[in-house]
């Protein structure tokens, strides 16, 4: 598994960091953290989108779904969305003119047609809950493109495409109250130029490629866990690193067992808290915030997985997700 490499050099009695496999420099990275919570996580919801399209404004709809399905692009996507499956998204981020090609998705074969993206034009990225739609963006951003995840994914716009659980299915595994074991004294948030350019595109297209490995049962893709693999993992001899990512009073209301508590904005500035050698799992309310942040610590070497569909179906004291819009959708191919 590329990604889940860890190198380490051993250096007189001491070891230092694994570094990137894209041999990202850590210090530009590390501020996206803030620079995304200034910009309320580079997210656009549902209503704010239909606005956009409705005014006219250039934008360009990419659905990284898979195409077939219950629940792939075919059965109903966001009027004139493009469909990249999100395993092929490397090959789109580098591709210099259109052209077709036929690809395997799962186990049958695609025709995909790619082009080259945009500059100067917002990008908005969508997958069925959020979670490639956030990871993606996050790469995109940090390569200079004016991209966006759509929040909550594809679940937000219409309720035909909704994958969340109804409500009296949510899990209620347990929570626990107070600061947590571990309450360190947090550096604060780390701003700046947090960009690496539209040159470092062909080293990041091996991102993608690298969500094709076999997941164990309780995994799937884009790099996730399910409640009940977490739940007992947590129980095992050798538990995960949880990571939560929420504000301070909402991690005192009530949080996973043996959670570390390290709010998003300042998250570039306390890497050095989280471990280089544990699984570490990522979870936020939803998925928006954990899906960023897996994306960067994956690009920088972390074993990391963002826990399936986020706390709000850990246990009904997190909420439940706001119920879809209904605007319009329509089935068939937009494929480039």
């Amino acid at each position: 598994m590329l990604l889940g490499v860890l190198i380490w050099v051993q250096e007189g009695s001491r070891q230092t960091e694994p570094r990137s496999p894209y041999g990202i420099p850590e210090d530009i990275v590390a501020r996206y953290f803030a620079d995304a919570t200034h910009r309320h996580g580079y997210q656009v919801t549902a209503s704010t989108l239909h606005s956009w399209l409705a005014s006219g404004k250039p934008i360009l709809l990419i659905d990284v779904r898979q195409p077939n399905g219950t629940d792939g692009y075919n059965k109903g996507h966001i009027p004139g969305a493009y469909n990249i499956p999100l395993q092929w998204f490397g090959t789109e981020l580098t591709a210099t003119h259109r052209f077709t090609r036929s690809v395997r998705v799962g186990s049958a074969t695609e025709t995909i047609q790619f082009f080259p993206l945009p500059t100067h034009i917002p990008i908005v990225i969508m997958c069925y809950d959020g979670n490639g739609g956030e990871m993606t963006p996050v790469v995109l951003r940090l390569l200079g493109y004016h991209a966006y995840g759509l929040t909550d994914g594809v679940s937000s716009w219409n309720a035909k495409l909704d994958v969340w659980p109804v409500i009296g299915t949510f899990s209620d595994f347990p929570v626990v109250t107070g600061p947590g074991s571990k309450g360190p004294n947090l550096n604060p948030a780390v701003t700046g130029r947090d960009l690496l350019g539209y040159s470092w595109k062909t080293r990041l297209e091996p991102f993608w490629h690298g969500l094709n490995h076999p997941y164990p049962v309780g995994y799937s893709r884009p790099w996730t866990i399910n409640k009940e693999a977490l739940w007992a993992l947590l129980a095992g001899p050798h538990p995960p690193e949880v990571l939560d990512l929420r504000s301070r009073a909402q991690f005192r209301a009530g949080h996973i067992g043996q959670s570390l508590n390290i709010p998003f904005a300042q998250l570039g500035a306390n890497l050095a808290l989280i471990s280089r050698t544990r699984q570490v799992v990522l979870v936020s309310r939803t998925l928006q915030d954990a899906a960023q942040a897996n994306a960067i610590l994956r690009l920088m070497g972390y074993h990391s997985y963002v826990l399936e569909k986020g706390l709000a179906i850990w246990n009904s004291q997190f909420g439940t997700i706001d119920p879809p819009y209904h605007f319009p959708i329509v089935p068939g191919l937009k494929r480039g």
